[in-house]
């Protein structure tokens, strides 16, 4: 089955993003670099892996 491109991109937007718009509001700074940093590196696996 192909998967559908920009898939993980999109999760990457959903899931990390939201997390991360939430923790700029609050002005928790190190949340935010967290999160920021969980996404990248999950977003660079997914595509990583697909090669």
């Amino acid at each position: 089955m192909k998967a559908i491109k920009f898939t993980n991109l999109a999760v990457f937007l959903l899931l990390f993003g939201i997390a991360l718009i939430e923790a700029f509001q609050n002005k928790n700074w190190m949340e935010a670099i967290l999160f920021l940093a969980l996404g990248i590196i999950s977003l660079w696996a997914d595509l990583r892996k697909n090669r």
